[in-house]
């Protein structure tokens, strides 16, 4: 998948950029094609969003989903590893992705959101099924074609009925897809539109499009890409998705990006920038070392854009092999997740 240095670090069962690709500064992968000129166009005028008055994600607490790789790990550890019961039990993301398939769609995510609901909290799924994932690189993937697409999209929406969920819709997306021909990111533009208003037909969704993070895309280009796609429709964008720039550079770019929409609201993925992003060179975003947990969630930011910092990529889960053997993206790293939580700044 086409990236920018640092970028797309992997998720749960997910991905990364080919070994062979040479992430510096803001390079894309080699023999990816330019995005067509009118994504790149600055906005001229905000855009009149949905009239949102109150922060939805301040209502309930995040849902701590009791099958995470992680809690299975701190469930099987003897003697107990305190820094795996603190992943455990902090609230985190759940995936879905081609793996569950159309017809198991419905089921599976309602199975999770009503999960939640028993405890009478809000779960955060990212939505990670597009088509042409991540241009060949460690997570590529998504569904077979753009028609597979839409009913998966659908089926998933049905399933999650009335209940409250919090989409992170289809991280890197919407900022990877100079890599794709012009008919592809075309196709893709169309699907994450139609995505933004299937899952915003549920009262009970609330929509964040994933928009990269602040070194992939320059504030105007995020912002232009984020309107042909629907943000109006949707409460905002997600930033920093299995990244590790720091909080503070993430606000800074959410309410730049924010201001070019008229006020959309954003969410951060702390879940491993606590020391921010590892020195630059090849592969760095690949379960570099040294990295820590950073802001546990909260919908207390104090920032008036910034919606909640939430830990969506699960702390712990390979980012890739890395061109060295590491798992494969996905799979669970019990010493890397111990050193997250041991090299968290006190």
């Amino acid at each position: 998948m086409c990236d920018s240095a640092g970028a797309r670090n992997g998720r749960s069962p997910r991905r990364h950029l080919a070994a062979a690709l040479t992430l510096a500064g803001l390079g894309v992968l080699a023999g990816c094609g330019s995005i067509d000129e009118d994504l790149s166009q600055p906005i001229d005028s905000p855009i009149v969003l949905v009239d949102r008055t109150s922060d939805p994600l301040a209502s309930l607490p995040f849902y701590v989903d009791p099958t995470t790789s992680g809690a299975v790990a701190a469930g099987m550890a003897v003697p107990r590893k305190p820094e795996l019961d603190l992943i455990a039990g902090t609230a985190q993301a759940w995936w879905v992705d081609q793996q569950t398939p159309v017809g198991e769609a419905a089921e599976a995510i309602r199975s999770h959101a009503a999960g939640a609901a028993a405890d009478g909290a809000m779960p955060v799924v990212a939505v990670y099924g597009i088509p042409n994932r991540d241009c060949g690189g460690f997570a590529s993937g998504g569904l077979p074609t753009g028609d597979e697409y839409r009913a998966w999209i659908t089926e998933l929406v049905k399933g999650i009925g009335s209940l409250p969920v919090t989409i992170v819709l289809e991280p890197d997306a919407l900022t990877a897809a100079d890599c794709l021909s012009e008919a592809q990111r075309q196709e893709r533009m169309d699907l994450l539109d139609f995505a933004v208003d299937a899952f915003g037909s549920n009262s009970g969704a609330v929509v964040y499009i994933d928009g990269g993070h602040s070194r992939w895309l320059t504030a105007e280009d995020l912002a232009t890409r984020l309107r042909q796609v629907g943000v109006a429709k949707a409460r905002g964008f997600s930033l920093n998705v299995s990244n590790f720039y720091t909080t503070e550079e993430q606000v800074g770019y959410g309410e730049r990006v924010s201001a070019l929409l008229g006020g959309a609201h954003y969410v951060i993925d702390t879940s491993r920038n606590g020391r921010g992003p590892a020195p630059d060179g090849p592969l760095n975003w690949c379960n570099p070392p040294g990295r820590s947990l950073g802001v546990s969630p909260t919908a207390q930011t104090g920032h008036p854009h910034a919606d909640a910092y939430l830990w969506i990529k699960r702390p712990g889960e390979s980012d890739g092999e890395c061109g060295r053997g590491d798992p494969k993206s996905g799979l669970f790293m019990e010493d890397y997740a111990v050193g997250l939580v041991r090299d968290r700044p006190r």
